[in-house]
């Protein structure tokens, strides 16, 4: 470890040159939804978030529903801290046809040009000491949250029996984002969080992903190329992953479930075992959705656990390129004080 105090955006860029840092790179990102469609308000939160933990980078935590919301969607949104999804009433993608006529929407749309606003806001407070990733989702996971939320299965006919009209949106959502990106880029982000909802053998087979996943994603990669430092791959789900299929990504960063609670060794992708395929920074190690609950809410019990989750991650990744985070987004039922773990048991440190 480095003797001297690293800000964040030092901290990561030596790891990625392969450099020695003062600290393990902690990070977590958590749904906000009482407060994240209102810009000065998200930004704030975002900030108190990010410096309570001293968090490594800011995972912008937009709402979930942006893009169908930019879209048209008829959305009841959550009031409720910790539930993060609202309620469709209605929405933009209801048959193959929705698909064919799908528009292009500019970065000035009320909801993507919120987003941006939100970022720039981010970028502005940090002055590039912690770096600022935007969340994108795939087009192709876009398509299930515009037409059945986070049920696959309309998606999934789609793929099976539209696919020239399934295409058709893709390739729309696609410009869509690109126009969206222009924004971000224009306000500083160092990166992007790509996240994919069809990327597991769960829901979609090999030849669907080089059809309806791969060629869309490799795009928005291709946009961004020498234009950002800091781009992270999140591959949704905790079992059966299609690592083999994006490890070749354009992207600095890989972030999953390694250690899912209750999942056969078998059937979930280890730290040791991507760690083995390639050489790029692994974001994850803890399973967000137990290794924090502890019925007493007994600091201890729960930091001994993050403990044992941190050193096996280490061993598992050779203590080289590695992020100490949740695999997902950390759950919103539990005290926010008991997030401060994370940087306990990797060395507290104060960001200059």
């Amino acid at each position: 470890m480095s003797g001297k105090t690293m800000t964040s955006a030092e901290r990561l860029k030596s790891i990625l040159q392969g450099k020695s840092v003062d600290r393990t790179p902690i990070a977590g990102w958590l749904h906000m939804p009482l407060v994240d469609r209102v810009i000065p308000e998200f930004v704030g939160a975002t900030v108190q978030f990010t410096d309570e933990n001293e968090w490594d980078f800011v995972k912008v935590m937009s709402n979930g529903h942006y893009m169908a919301e930019a879209y048209g969607a008829d959305i009841l949104f959550s009031t409720d801290p910790t539930q993060w999804s609202g309620t469709f009433r209605s929405y933009p993608v209801k048959s193959p046809r929705d698909l064919l006529t799908l528009p292009v929407l500019d970065k000035t749309n009320s909801a993507l040009a919120r987003e941006i606003s939100v970022t720039a806001a981010l970028v502005q407070h940090y002055q590039g000491k912690v770096p600022i990733v935007a969340t994108l989702f795939t087009p192709l996971t876009w398509i299930q949250e515009m037409s059945s939320s986070t049920d696959p299965r309309l998606t999934r006919e789609f793929m099976q029996r539209h696919k020239k009209a399934l295409h058709r949106g893709l390739e729309a959502l696609l410009s869509t984002q690109l126009n969206f990106l222009d924004g971000l880029l224009a306000a500083g982000i160092d990166g992007i969080f790509l996240a994919s909802q069809f990327i597991s053998g769960e829901v979609i087979g090999r030849e669907e992903y080089h059809e309806f996943c791969r060629p869309y994603d490799q795009r928005i990669l291709d946009y961004i190329k020498g234009r950002t430092w800091f781009n992270i791959l999140h591959v949704h789900g905790n079992k059966r992953l299609l690592f083999d299929e994006c490890l070749d990504y354009d992207v600095q960063a890989f972030n999953w479930e390694d250690a899912p609670y209750g999942v056969p060794d078998t059937q979930r992708s280890s730290i040791k075992a991507i760690r083995g395929l390639t050489d790029k920074i692994i974001i994850g190690g803890i399973d967000q959705h137990h290794d924090f609950s502890q019925e007493e809410n007994n600091r201890d019990v729960i930091r001994a656990r993050l403990q044992l989750q941190y050193q096996r991650a280490m061993q598992e990744s050779g203590g080289n390129k590695f992020i100490f985070a949740p695999g997902c987004a950390l759950p919103q039922d539990i005290p926010r004080d008991i997030f401060k773990l994370l940087k306990e048991v990797v060395g507290q440190s104060s960001r200059p």
